[in-house]
């Protein structure tokens, strides 16, 4: 049975936003420790939207993009943090700028012009793989 009366059943990716959320109000001193691990066992197994709307009832903004719609949000790419293993562009350039930085002091101090060559190779790599 996928629905029950109007509702739509509500997916992983909501009741997620939706612990998460319950986590802020936390933060912010509005639940006590026993009621946020209630409401959040509720959360995870909440299946439609009544079920999260019965966990914000009495709590102020921000509440879940579900509860908003009225209907179960879209899939969404998941947000991506630096901790997921992919470089951010920031650090990309920031460790570009300092193996340059680094192959040009040590042509400075050995005075060998050979050092040149991994910059040059450093630089087609750096260049061809930019988007």
């Amino acid at each position: 049975m996928a629905e029950r009366g109007d509702e739509v059943r509500i997916g992983d990716h909501d009741r997620d936003r939706v612990i998460a959320l319950l986590g802020e109000h936390f933060s912010a001193g509005r639940l006590e420790v026993d009621e946020f691990d209630e409401r959040c066992r509720r959360a995870a197994g909440a299946r439609f939207r009544s079920d999260v709307a019965a966990l914000f009832a009495d709590l102020p903004s921000p509440h879940p993009e579900v509860l908003a719609t009225g209907r179960a949000a879209p899939a969404a790419e998941p947000e991506r943090h630096a901790s997921d293993g992919a470089p951010s562009p920031r650090r990309g350039a920031a460790l570009g700028i300092a193996v340059v930085l680094a192959m040009i002091g040590l042509l400075v101090v050995t005075r060998q012009i050979w050092v040149l060559l991994p910059l040059v190779g450093f630089a087609f790599v750096w260049f061809g793989t930019r988007r």
